[in-house]
């Protein structure tokens, strides 16, 4: 069973595109931009161990992400009881 903060978060990720805000998008997609630039430069091996990194490095944003929201719903819970 999950507990309220995972189903919170969860929907909260889910509708993400309706709060994130038009200048989220465009960075996003400056971002996808030059990422997609700089690949084009990459040899084979090169390019297979960005992928890798980017792997790795969406993991750890994702998790970062989901224990800071974490931590403000426990706030937010010790300061409205």
């Amino acid at each position: 069973m999950k507990d309220y903060i995972t189903v919170l978060l969860e929907d909260l990720e889910e509708h993400d595109r309706e709060y994130l805000g038009w200048e989220y998008f465009m960075q996003s997609e400056r971002a996808m931009k030059a990422m997609k630039t700089l690949e084009k430069t990459f040899s084979h091996e090169q390019r297979e161990l960005f992928r890798d990194y980017e792997d790795k490095q969406t993991t750890l944003d994702g998790t970062g992400r989901m224990a800071l929201a974490r931590r403000a719903f426990l706030l937010a819970k010790e300061i409205y009881r």
